[in-house]
């Protein structure tokens, strides 16, 4: 059922000009939405759910598009947060709507605090990684271990889309939740996979991550992945939520099961192969490979 709102005219003291604004509330599958188009810069057009509010520009998707992608985001907060939330201090759980933008404007999409930027023809081809990013808004770290927040996030799109519902855009990798470990299996045979492994479980970045999306963040980000996942598996999902409020991952780890991260990533690293990998699993980043080593 939709209900038509009136035109109401006001000033947008910001321009000092009069607009117009037609406000559209619809109720559809449960998810009350408020439309709302208003000049912002360009013209916009702004969906709010109970949960988040989705700007788009104006123009570019038809109603039936905007409205399904908001229901979507709407659901997929609500999925990760009943994932999550039993593992998050009263404190760092979401107050008020998270923002999503809808641009042409990015070519990859990013969050900046509770604001996520995606790129319009992923969300027009329903490749946009929603749901990885509404768990960055949701879940922002205190550490500098990249490897957490984006294994993470990948490991919750691919859960909570096998499990829930929603939509995995399988920007690194089409294995899923369910092939994740295979997926790493195949990257730790391969060079780009063994540049990456010395900095999953570990601080800093791979060299080149953010220039080289297919060699260098590809690997990084599967395996990554595929570790958080394992250590859901040797844990528990609330175990792996608290290590965000943790400035020491290593330590809060130890604390939680008595194995530190370089006790852990061995231990992942032997359920993928083992052997050789073992090998791999003590050197530090940029140590050549091993002759002979695949």
């Amino acid at each position: 059922m939709r209900r038509r709102g009136k035109i109401e005219w006001g000033t947008d003291r910001g321009h000092g000009m009069r607009i117009s604004r037609r406000t559209t509330v619809a109720v559809l599958a449960g998810v009350l939405l408020t439309r709302r188009a208003q000049p912002e810069g360009a013209e916009r057009i702004r969906y709010e759910t109970e949960r988040a509010m989705i700007v788009f520009e104006a123009g570019t998707l038809s109603e039936e598009e905007m409205e399904s992608f908001a229901r979507l985001v709407d659901r997929g907060i609500a999925d990760i947060e009943s994932v999550v939330g039993a593992g998050l201090p009263p404190d760092a759980r979401r107050v008020g709507r998270l923002r999503y933008v809808v641009t042409r404007r990015v070519w990859m999409s990013q969050t900046r605090g509770r604001t996520v930027f995606l790129p319009l023809e992923r969300v027009r081809t329903r490749s946009a990684p929603y749901l990885h990013e509404t768990t960055h808004a949701l879940m922002p770290s205190r550490s500098d271990c990249l490897w957490l927040s984006e294994g993470f996030a990948s490991y919750l799109e691919s859960w909570v889309s096998e499990n829930l519902g929603g939509y995995d855009a399988h920007i690194f990798s089409t294995a899923g939740d369910r092939g994740i470990h295979d997926a790493a299996r195949r990257l730790l045979k391969v060079d780009d996979g063994l540049a990456a492994l010395p900095f999953v479980g570990r601080s800093g970045t791979p060299p080149g991550l953010f220039a080289d999306r297919e060699r260098v963040a590809g690997p990084y980000y599967v395996l990554s992945q595929s570790f958080l996942k394992f250590l859901v598996e040797r844990t528990s999902v609330e175990t792996v939520v608290r290590l965000f409020e943790e400035p020491d991952i290593s330590g809060a780890l130890a604390k939680a099961t008595g194995r530190g991260t370089e006790e852990l990533r061995r231990e992942w690293l032997g359920t993928l192969g083992g052997g050789a990998l073992l090998e791999l699993a003590e050197m530090p980043p940029h140590t050549p490979r091993p002759p002979g080593l695949y």
